[in-house]
Order: structure tokens, then C-alpha cells, then sequence
């Protein structure tokens, strides 16, 4: 019962179904037949929901078995500014009914598009949109997350679909370029068993030239399987293949404001895909670019040659990838220089799940990361980071990622270097641990050697590191930065540093503090001021520390509070600096000289300085319980001081702004104690307080120029010194000069009184001339008093009566003791002007000129005149004397002469011009007066002139060391016969005639000597006398040049003009200290020998028509010693055409009583022509050599006369002045015999010789020689006749 009447109620239920669905089937039907006048509402409800006008020409909808039908005809729409927003041609699609409920998605087994057109217009912010007022129905910002679950659900849905696309366009209207997307077909078409999807897309670029080019983009093709369950279970493969170069446009349609321009772009990617049980499983992509271009702004970065490729690899709802690629070449992004790695890392990893991913890649140059920043996207923390620091160095290791919408960075970094950034220090090369998270990061450092770090704004220079190690944390809170590192320890050339710092930085302030200790600073071969943050101190103490302050720290430490902004002033910074000092040096002031040694602490708090000295020496002077402190501007100074002599010399030499230069030339023998109190206002040094006083306690104080010392001296002195306003105060007392002196000082009120007494020999000792000699010019003693005025000008005044002083020099300044002779010395140092005057005899005014020194010096023998003010450098002496007695002068002088000449002098080019002028009307020789004398000399630089006037020469010398010849004398007129008158008065000798000086030989020399030392320095020269007076004679002129060196004088040419003859020649002096030797030559040459003996005043024995001769000597020693026992050398001589006049020797005035012409007048006794004229001769000529002392003829000395020939051989012996000659005589005998014979008191032999002569005629005409022997002093020699031949 119960079954039948369930059977019946399910039939009863299932017919009522079964008739509601026919019902609503015939409904439906119904609603599709009449679904045309639907369309106005239909377009209607579209343009609400688009906002713009839509038009459908024809809809139809129908039931075709289990498939709804939908037709569509003409359907678009534009705008009411007529931009196109979509149309379609024609459209058809077949729902499948059943599928569609079984799957509660539609299902189409068949849908076809024929020409479609969907415009996208893209806005101002870069959107893809319609135009104002229309919008698009569907969303389409970009997911920023993968969601696999909806690629499965939508792969598998339209991978169900049956679609056939003809024709279609998707046209992009840009702000500046249009692009249109094209596809010909698209087909997704397959059966029960797979489905297959294919197509390509095309860009069709629009140019003026054509309408449209078809430029192939992107190729896709996929098929598709069911799996066990059917399409739920599906596997799936998918083959995309893209070009790059024609996706340029389109890449640039879509990029956003923050991505790089694609400027080029070539080859191909292609992408596979692969679906497995409804889901993707993996995928593959495989990329080769020949050239990539980015363009940020004017930068651009090219990458040449990319080869990449990757896989993805599913886990559960995420994935795993892994991309492997190079470039070849990176411009641009590669850091300059030598790299160690990529630029570009070569292996990158991808992992993602939901809500989170993770980025990892392989080395790369981080430098390169930073060049890339602005072509990728990063996290703010990082980009801020590369931007500020600038990072260099090596990434071993890169994860990048999100998490729940946080960003984190991990990077593992060598050989880092960054860049300071505002007060955040800077440096490298360290290996680095570096964390970021979102806004914060931190990076643990630790520098494998040397490095370097670097506060820009604290310290001078980057500081040097043997090793570092830390860590440095950063935090970016909107407009604001936080840097901070702590545990930071620094090791710095041998000194240990460890502390840590922090910085907030905001848009316009902010604050960094510095927190550090060191230890074993060593701040001697490096200043102090490189180990301290300098720029963080204000200008005063920046410059003070700058000013060569060190030493040895063994402790240390410095605080740091610095505001940063725009208003920040010297009290805004809260600085505290404490540091314990050995070894130390530090300035007292600016120029200063600096202490040494230096013990103490010093500490810098709230821009006061306070240093604790316990010992410090300066130049020698030692320091103790000292203080410094500098505050509100102003250096203190104060200290107990010790000193000896030469060290208390040596720091006030270094004192700044002080003439010490007379403590140049100071000895001080001594101690002295004092205190020191100095007050200095570093804004204006000229302020400057100093006070110094002192208790010196000196044996002896030498003043080393003129050898002067002040013994036992000893006082009470004090320094004061007020800016310009300076006193010394006290007295000092000692012995000066062999007499007590002493001074009372008080320099602003009565100056520096000065009295004392002296004795004159140690004024001469300043000449290092001895007591002795001193003598010799002047002795005895003399008071003194004096004063020094400092205002209303410095001055000097000196004065003396000079009354128990006797001077031995000549006239005018001979003095007796008692005689007073009023001094006075008057010094002004302001106007640089001293005048001193010496009784009537000497005045002097000096004027101190820049660089040199301008005087003129008066000399009188009474009644002195004022000289004026000199006008022009140099020294100008004018001396006019009745009488002058320069050997009694030179005499007296000599001592001083000789003694000043010892020690040398400085170069006559370093001292002033100096002008002499000396008029006397008596020059004195040997108590006599031989005249006038005018004397005008001038020395400036290196040249000396002068010109002399008197009636013994007249002419003038001048030296000029630049010269070819730099001693050049020029005589005008020279009287030799009044020297020669003085010579033999002062020798006492009677008047000897010149005929004497063939008969004094002198042979007594001494040993030869050798080259003397002041050879070297001798001038070249030359001579030049232009008359030679001897009485009523005049000769000349003469010349001679000279020239030598440390080893040689030579004398060439020499050249002497005598009557009608010329005298040439040479002299040579050669040799070395030891030993030396004199060569001479010399040639005469001219007319009669007569005339040279006639302007010598000599016996004219010979005349001649012309005369040679030659003479070459050598002898050991100098020029002057000569000595004919060690002289050698060769005569020659040559006399044509004249006569012996004068002679007496008989041997000699044979040739004229053997002349047959004069037999006559022989017979008669007259001998007028041999007493009156002298014999004549044709020919003289011969040469003898001489040696030892002795003169030999070479060959026989030959007389050819008219009457006979002779011939002279022998010897002469000049040391005994000795004759030893054999004289022949060679005549005609039938001429000349019998005379001679007569002659010679034979008057028998002549007669027999006679008669011979007229038996025999021509027989005896032949020649005939006779014979002599000449023998003893060649002053009365013996002839004798030894016959004839």
C-alpha cells in the first residue's frame, strides 16, 4: 500500500514537472521570439552600466535541442564626442545548456567573433580607460600577487570553451602614440578527446605613408586533454613565442612613471607551459636578446648578447623558479675600474607562496646594484641606502622578499665601501652582514686589513685603519633617518678606539652625538689635530690644535653633541675633550716658539680649554707648575721658567714680531730663573700681555763679531708688554772693556742710563790685535756715559772726553795723554741717522739706509767742517791735510793692517760704495815733501777705481772681475828718475851713473820658492805706460798682459817701445807649492841700437842701421830670482851697417888702426876718427848659450868690417865676472900688415914686410889672422897677442 502510493505521488509529480517545464520551455520560446523588442532595453541597461551610448541592429535568441542560441548583429558603441569604444560585426554563440548546470559556468560548445574592435584611451596619470563620461565595466588594475588557484580555474574554464575569433582589433590610443593589437584568427576548437589552441597577434603600426603594417609580435599555441575525471583533471601544454623588437611601442604604452624607457630591444623569448591534473605544473622560458637599452632620464644602460633561461616549478599553491643568464657586456651599470664580479648576477632564484615570496641571486658588483636602482623596483630602505651611501664592493649573496606586505633585504657583502652621507661616517674596504627590514636595517662590519673610515664633517682626513669592527643600524621614519653604531673598535696606526655615535637627520635639523674612547695615540709623527674631530670644534680651538700641537696619548676620550641645521652656532655644540699628555708639544701663541716635552692633562668642556703643564722645555728653557687655559677667546699662560744662557738666547730669538738680531751674535754663559705670565686674545693677537720676570746670573756675555764680552753680569729684570706699549725694568751691572758698567732701566719713563770706564787695548783686541801692537797706536783709558731713549724716539747717546788716552799715529790725529778730546756719539733709530765728531778733527754723519748704509766722513788737520747728510749709498771719505807722510802712516797702520787681514773679510760686493778723496798739498817721503797729491778712488761691488794725481805718475787703475782682464793699469805719465832719486835716498847711496849698471851683477839669491797661495786669487791683468820720463828723456810706451791661476803666471805679450826699437815678449812662472820655475822670451827688433841707449841716458858704444836680437832664459824660482847659477838659456844677435863708438879696448880698436885707407894719416900721428867717430863695421851677428853661470859663444860672435873680420870665441864667467875670449883679426897683410906692425911698436918687421911686398907683388896679397887672448875682469881685461896665422 505504502510502495503504490509513493509510486503514484513520484508519477504524479513527475508529470507535474514534466508539464512545468514544457510550460516554461514554451514561455522561453515564446521570450525569444520576441526578444528583438527587448534590444531598446537591453542597449538602454548596457549604457547605464557603460556610461555611453550603445546600438544593437539585430538580436535574436533561440533553442537549438540543449543549446541556447544567441545571434548579434551591429553592436557598439561610441561616445557623444564620437570616440569609438567597441563594435562587433556579427556574432554568434551556442550555450551548452547541460554543461553550463554541470559545471555552474557557462559552457560554450560554439562562439564566433567576426570583426571586433575594443578601443582602450589611456589618461593623463597613465591608466587604461574610456573616455569621460563612459568607464569600464570590468577592473583592470594589475594583481601584484600570483594567484595559481585562479590561472588553474580560468585556464580550465576557457580551455572548455569551442571559440572562433575572425578579424580582431584591440586599438590603444597614448598620450602620444597610437598602437592597434591584431589578430586574423584565434581558434580554440577541439573534440571529446583534446582541445587545441592557436593563433598569433600582430602590431599594426599606423604611418603617414600607409594605412597599416603588419608587424608579427607574439605566437601562441596550446593543447589541451581530459584526465581520468574528465576536463576537471586536464593536462595541458602551452608554446608561446614573443619578438621583442616589435613589442617596443607597446612596451612603452604600458610603462609606468617609475620604469625606464625601452629605447631598444631585439630578439625573442619563447615560454612553454605545461598543466597537469587541472593545474600548471611547470613551466620553461628561454630568452636571447642581442641588445637591450634602458633610458632613465639622460642615462642610459645597455645590455649586449642576454642569453637567459629559467624554469617554474609548482609547490602546492606556490612555486619555485630558477633563472640562469649573462650578458656579455654591461655599459653603464658596470662600476669604472677593476671588478672582481658581474655586474649583473648570473643565477637568480624565485620562491612564492601566498601572501609572501623570495628573491635570491648569485654574486654581483654592488656597485652595479647601485647604477641599477633606478631601473628597478627595490624597497625605500635600500634605494635610500644606495642613494645616500653609494656602496661599492662585492654581493657574495642577495635575498630579497616579501612577507605579509613587509619588505626584507639579506645581503652577505666583501670589499664594501659607501660614501659618507651628512655626519654618517664613510670608508672601506670592510666585509659586511647587512639586514633590512621595511625602513630599518642594521650592517655587521669587520675589515679584513687595511681600511679606511671617514667623518666628512668631524675630521680633517679619512682615518687610516689596521682594523675595524662594529655595527651600524639605520632607521628611515618618514621625512627622518636614524643611523646610530655601537661596539664599534677601530684600531688606528698602533691606538685603540672604541665608542659608538647616533644621528637623526630630518628635512631641515637634526642631531649627532659621538661617544668614544682611545688609548696609545702616538701624536708625534701625526699631529694631534688629525686624531680629534676638528670641524666639530669652533674656529679659535680648531686653529689653535691645528698649530703643530702633539705628543703621546696614553688615555683619552671625547663626547660629541652637535645639532645639525642652519642656525647651529659655536654654543649650540656641547664638545668634552680629555686627554693625559707625555711627550707632548704645543705652541704658547700663534708664531710662537712651541713647548716641548710637554707632561701634563689637558681638557676642552663647554669652549673653555684647561691644560695642566707639569714639565715642558722650549729651546732649552724649561717650564714647571705651569697652566694654559683659553676661554671666551683669550689664551692664558703662566709657569715658572729656568734657563741657561744659550737656551734663554735661542727662545727669545724665536719670539715672534721682535728684532732679536743683534742675539745672533750673543754668547751668554749662565743661568737664570724667572716667571712667566702671558694673556692673548686670539681675535685680536695684538692685545698681547706678557710679563717675564727674571734673575740672570751670567759669567760672561760674548758679543762673538768683535770678540767683546761682558763678564760677572748680573740684575733684576722685568719684561712688560702691553700690545704695542713694552718696558724693560730693572738693573743690571758687570764688567765691559776692562771696566766696571752698569745700566738703569726703566725703557717707558728715563729709558737705559749707561756709565762706565774702559781701557783702549781691548777696543783694539775687536781687530784681534794684541796688547803688543796695540800699543804701538794708542794706550790708556777713558769714562764713558751714555743713554738710551725709547720716546718719544730711540736714540743712543755716547760721550767722552777720551782724556788719559795717547795716540801714536801720525798727524792729525796724534794725541798726548791729559790732552782732552771732546767725543760724542748721537744714534737715532727711528731716522736710521747717527752723527759723531772727534774734537776738531773728524766728523762723521751716517744714515742707515734700507739694505745698506749712506755716510759722509770729514778729515781735517784743524777746524773740521760739517759734512752734509748723505744723499746716496755708500761711504764718502773726504780728507784734506796740509801734510801726508804715508810711510809714517803705514807704519803706524801696519799693526792694524797686518792683523785685520788674518781673518779674511766678506765679499766687496756686499758692502756699500765707498769714496775716497785725498787732497793734500805736501806728500812727505823721508821728512821731505816731493809734491802735491790728489787721490780719487771709488769701490762699488766688485769694482774698484782710481785715479791718482802727483808729480811723480799720474794715471789710474781699475778692477772690474767680470772683465777678460779685470786689473786694468793705465800710467799717463811716470818720472823714473825722481823714484830712482828717492831710492837712493832713502838707501843713503852717492849718485852712480847708469854706465855702472853693466858692471853690478848680483849672484846672491835665495832658495828658488814655490807657487805662493795668493797666485790663485791673483786678477788677470794688463799694463799700459804710456811715457817713461828719466830727465829730460821720454820712452814708452809699454804694455804687458798677464794672467794666473793656482799653478801658473804667465806675462805675454810684453812689449816696450825704446827709440827705434821694439821690444816683444814672454814670461812664464810655472810650477807647484814646492817648487817653480821662470822661462823668458824675448825679441828686439828695429833700427839703431844707439837710440834705445840714448833714451835710457846710457853710453851710446854702438850705432846700427838695423838690430835683432833674441834671448830665451829659464831659471828655478820666481821672476825676481833670478840667478844666473841657476839660469840657462840661449843669446842671439844680429847689428848691420854701423860703428863702434867710444871704445877703450884696444883689441877693438885694431880693426880701425889696420885700415890701409888711414895710412896716411897714421904716418902723420893723426887718430882723429878712431877718438872721434869709432870704427865702422858691416856685420855683427853670433849666438852663445848660457848655463851655470856661464856664458858661451856658440861658434864664433863675428864682426865683418871694412877694414877686417873678427872673430870672437870663448867664455865669459858672470858669477866672477871674468873674461876668458879668444879674439881673431883676419886682414890682407899687403895692406894692413905694416901698419899694424908700427902699431904695435915693430917697425923693423913692418919695413921688411914692405920691401917683401914690392919684390914678391901679389904673392903676399893673401889674408892673414891674428890672434889675441882676452882674459880677466871684464871690466879691465888682459889682451895679449899670440900671433898671426
Amino acid at each position: 500500500m505504502t510502495i503504490r502510493l509513493l509510486t503514484r505521488w513520484g508519477l504524479l509529480l513527475l508529470a507535474w514537472g514534466l508539464g512545468l517545464t514544457a510550460v516554461l520551455l514554451l514561455l522561453l520560446r515564446l521570450a525569444f521570439s520576441q526578444v528583438d523588442t527587448f534590444t531598446p532595453r537591453i542597449e538602454a541597461w548596457l549604457e547605464r552600466q557603460i556610461g555611453a551610448p550603445v546600438e544593437i541592429e539585430s538580436l535574436s535568441l533561440s533553442m537549438a535541442r540543449s543549446e541556447l542560441v544567441l545571434e548579434l548583429e551591429g553592436f557598439s558603441s561610441t561616445t557623444p564626442d564620437g570616440q569609438s569604444l567597441f563594435s562587433l560585426d556579427q556574432a554568434e554563440l551556442r550555450l551548452d545548456v547541460v554543461a553550463s548546470l554541470r559545471s555552474l559556468l557557462p559552457i560554450f560548445s560554439h562562439v564566433r567573433f567576426q570583426n571586433t574592435e575594443f578601443h582602450l584611451y589611456q589618461d593623463e596619470q597613465g591608466n587604461w580607460q574610456w573616455p569621460t563620461p563612459a568607464h569600464l565595466p570590468l577592473d583592470m588594475a594589475p594583481e601584484t600577487e600570483v594567484d595559481l588557484v585562479r590561472i588553474d580555474a580560468w585556464t580550465e574554464w576557457l580551455l572548455r570553451q569551442r571559440i572562433w575569433v575572425e578579424d580582431t582589433r584591440v586599438m590603444l590610443h597614448g598620450q602620444q602614440d597610437n598602437v592597434t593589437l591584431y589578430a586574423e584568427t584565434l581558434l580554440l576548437t577541439g573534440d571529446a578527446q583534446s582541445t587545441k589552441l592557436q593563433g598569433a597577434v600582430n602590431i599594426l603600426e599606423a604611418r603617414p605613408e600607409q594605412k597599416d603594417t603588419v608587424l608579427p609580435a607574439a605566437q601562441v599555441l596550446a593543447e589541451m586533454e581530459p584526465g581520468k575525471r574528465g576536463i576537471n583533471d586536464f593536462t595541458a601544454t602551452l608554446k608561446l613565442e614573443v619578438q621583442f623588437d616589435q613589442l617596443l611601442m607597446l612596451a612603452e604604452m604600458f610603462r609606468p612613471e617609475h620604469v625606464p624607457y625601452l629605447e631598444q630591444a631585439g630578439g625573442d623569448a619563447r615560454l612553454w607551459g605545461r598543466w597537469y591534473e587541472g593545474k600548471l605544473q611547470e613551466s620553461r622560458l628561454a630568452v636571447s636578446v642581442p641588445q637591450l637599452t634602458l633610458r632613465h632620464d639622460v642615462e642610459y644602460a645597455v645590455l649586449r648578447n642576454i642569453v637567459a633561461n629559467g624554469k617554474w616549478q609548482r609547490d602546492g599553491d606556490g612555486g619555485e623558479a630558477w633563472l640562469s643568464g649573462d650578458a656579455q657586456s654591461v655599459e653603464w651599470a658596470e662600476p669604472a675600474g677593476a671588478v672582481e664580479g658581474p655586474a649583473l648576477p648570473r643565477h637568480w632564484y624565485l620562491a612564492h607562496q601566498p601572501g609572501r615570496w623570495e628573491l635570491r641571486t648569485s654574486a654581483f658588483e654592488l656597485a652595479s646594484l647601485t647604477a641599477w636602482r633606478d631601473y628597478v623596483f627595490l624597497p625605500e630602505s635600500v634605494t635610500r641606502v644606495l642613494q645616500t651611501l653609494a656602496p661599492e664592493g662585492q654581493v657574495q649573496g642577495l635575498r630579497l622578499g616579501q612577507r605579509e606586505g613587509s619588505w626584507g633585504v639579506d645581503a652577505a657583502l666583501t670589499n664594501l665601501q659607501v660614501s659618507p652621507w651628512q655626519q654618517a661616517p664613510g670608508g672601506g674596504p670592510l666585509d659586511a652582514w647587512v639586514q633590512a627590514r621595511d625602513f630599518r636595517g642594521r650592517v655587521t662590519f669587520n675589515s679584513v686589513g687595511d681600511s679606511t673610515l671617514y667623518f666628512p664633517d668631524l675630521f680633517m682626513a679619512p682615518m687610516e685603519l689596521d682594523h675595524a669592527d662594529g655595527i651600524v643600524e639605520w632607521v628611515y621614519d618618514g621625512p627622518n633617518t636614524m643611523i646610530s653604531g655601537r661596539d664599534l673598535n677601530v684600531e688606528w696606526d698602533g691606538a685603540e678606539v672604541s665608542g659608538g655615535f647616533g644621528l637623526v637627520a630630518g628635512e631641515r635639523s637634526g642631531h649627532f652625538g659621538l661617544d668614544i674612547d682611545f688609548a696609545n695615540v702616538d701624536a708625534l709623527e701625526r699631529p694631534l689635530a688629525q686624531w680629534l674631530p676638528l670641524k666639530a670644534f669652533d674656529q679659535e680651538l680648531r686653529d689653535w690644535l691645528l698649530d703643530d700641537i702633539g705628543g703621546r696619548v696614553p688615555t683619552g676620550s671625547l663626547k660629541l653633541s652637535l645639532p645639525l641645521g642652519d642656525n647651529v652656532t659655536a654654543e649650540d655644540i656641547s664638545t668634552t675633550l680629555a686627554l693625559e699628555v707625555t711627550q707632548g708639544h704645543l705652541p704658547i701663541a700663534p708664531d710662537w716658539p712651541r713647548l716641548e716635552e710637554v707632561e701634563g692633562r689637558l681638557r676642552w668642556q663647554n669652549q673653555v680649554l684647561e691644560a695642566q703643564i707639569d714639565h715642558a722645555q722650549s729651546h732649552g728653557v724649561t717650564a714647571s707648575g705651569g697652566e694654559l687655559t683659553m676661554q671666551d677667546e683669550t689664551l692664558n699662560v703662566s709657569g715658572d721658567l729656568h734657563s741657561d744662557g744659550a737656551s734663554l738666547i735661542a727662545f727669545l730669538q724665536a719670539i715672534p714680531d721682535m728684532d732679536m738680531s743683534l742675539l745672533d751674535d750673543l754668547e751668554a754663559q749662565g743661568e737664570v730663573d724667572g716667571n712667566l705670565a702671558l694673556s692673548l686674545p686670539l681675535q685680536t693677537p695684538e692685545a698681547l700681555k706678557l710679563e717675564v720676570n727674571a734673575t740672570p746670573v751670567f759669567s760672561r756675555i760674548l758679543y762673538t763679531p768683535l770678540n767683546i764680552a761682558l763678564e760677572k753680569a748680573e740684575g733684576e729684570l722685568t719684561w712688560q708688554q702691553h700690545a704695542d706699549s713694552m718696558a724693560l725694568i730693572g738693573t743690571a751691572r758687570g764688567r765691559f772693556l776692562g771696566g766696571e758698567v752698569s745700566a738703569d732701566m726703566h725703557t717707558q719713563r728715563d729709558g737705559i742710563a749707561l756709565r762706565g770706564r774702559s781701557r783702549v787695548a781691548p777696543l783694539f783686541s775687536l781687530a784681534n790685535i794684541p796688547l803688543e801692537q796695540s800699543r804701538q797706536v794708542a794706550e790708556g783709558d777713558f769714562q764713558w756715559q751714555g743713554r738710551v731713549t725709547l720716546e718719544p724716539m730711540l736714540s743712543l747717546s755716547l760721550n767722552s772726553q777720551l782724556r788719559n788716552v795717547t795716540s801714536h799715529l801720525p798727524e792729525p790725529f796724534s794725541k798726548r795723554a791729559g790732552e782732552p778730546w771732546p767725543w760724542t756719539l748721537e744714534a737715532n733709530f727711528d731716522n736710521n741717522r747717527v752723527e759723531s765728531r772727534l774734537a776738531d778733527r773728524a766728523h762723521l754723519r751716517l744714515f742707515n739706509r734700507p739694505h745698506t748704509i749712506a755716510g759722509n766722513l770729514h778729515i781735517a788737520g784743524a777746524d773740521v767742517d760739517v759734512p752734509e747728510w748723505p744723499s746716496k749709498p755708500g761711504l764718502n771719505i773726504a780728507a784734506s791735510v796740509a801734510r801726508i807722510d804715508p810711510l809714517a802712516w803705514q807704519q803706524a797702520l801696519d799693526p792694524l793692517v797686518s792683523r785685520s787681514g788674518e781673518g779674511g773679510g766678506e765679499s766687496m760686493g756686499e758692502a756699500p760704495p765707498l769714496e775716497i778723496a785725498l787732497d793734500t798739498d805736501c806728500l812727505v817721503y823721508e821728512q821731505a815733501c816731493i809734491g802735491a797729491l790728489n787721490l780719487d778712488g771709488r769701490v762699488q761691488g766688485d769694482t774698484l777705481s782710481a785715479a791718482v794725481h802727483s808729480d811723480l805718475v799720474s794715471g789710474h787703475v781699475q778692477y772690474q772681475p767680470q772683465a777678460r782682464y779685470p786689473l786694468d793699469i793705465t800710467v799717463e805719465q811716470l818720472a823714473v828718475d825722481r823714484l830712482l832719486d828717492l831710492t837712493e835716498t832713502e838707501h843713503d847711496v852717492p849718485s852712480v851713473s847708469p854706465e855702472s849698471w853693466l858692471h853690478a851683477v848680483e849672484t846672491d839669491q835665495p832658495p828658488p820658492m814655490g807657487m805662493p797661495d795668493w797666485l790663485a786669487s791673483m786678477p788677470d791683468g794688463r799694463l799700459r805706460l804710456a811715457e817713461i820720463g828719466m830727465g829730460e828723456r821720454r820712452f814708452g810706451p809699454l804694455s804687458a798682459y798677464w794672467q794666473a791661476d793656482s799653478d801658473r803666471l804667465s806675462l805675454a805679450p810684453v812689449e816696450l817701445t825704446l827709440g827705434q826699437l821694439t821690444a816683444r815678449g814672454e814670461l812664464y812662472w810655472e810650477g807647484d807649492a814646492s817648487q817653480s820655475e821662470t822661462r823668458a822670451h824675448l825679441a828686439i827688433e828695429g833700427g839703431d841700437v844707439g837710440s834705445a841707449l840714448e833714451r835710457l841716458d846710457q853710453p851710446v858704444v854702438v850705432r846700427s842701421r838695423t838690430s835683432a836680437a833674441a834671448a830665451n832664459l829659464g831659471w828655478a824660482g820666481a821672476p825676481w830670482q833670478f840667478d844666473l847659477r841657476r839660469a840657462e838659456g840661449g843669446l842671439n844677435l844680429d847689428l848691420r851697417d854701423g860703428r863702434f863708438v867710444k871704445l877703450e879696448s884696444a883689441p877693438v880698436r885694431l880693426v880701425g888702426l889696420l885700415n890701409l885707407d888711414n895710412l896716411l894719416r897714421r904716418l902723420r900721428l893723426d887718430f882723429s876718427d878712431m877718438t872721434g867717430q869709432g870704427t865702422a863695421y858691416d856685420r855683427v851677428y853670433g849666438s852663445a848659450d848660457i848655463a851655470n853661470g856661464q856664458l858661451t859663444l856658440r861658434g864664433p860672435l863675428k864682426i865683418e868690417a871694412p877694414a877686417a873680420n873678427l872673430t870672437l870665441t870663448g867664455r865669459v864667467n858672470l858669477l866672477r865676472q871674468e873674461l876668458d875670449q879668444r879674439l881673431g883679426v883676419t886682414l890682407p897683410v899687403t895692406q894692413t900688415l905694416p901698419i899694424a906692425a908700427v902699431a904695435v911698436g915693430a917697425p923693423m918687421v913692418g919695413g921688411a914686410l914692405f920691401i917683401a911686398d914690392q919684390l914678391l907683388g901679389d904673392a903676399l896679397d893673401r889674408a892673414t889672422t891674428i890672434h889675441y887672448r882676452v882674459q880677466g875682469p871684464w871690466t879691465s881685461p888682459q889682451v895679449t897677442l899670440e900671433g898671426p896665422q
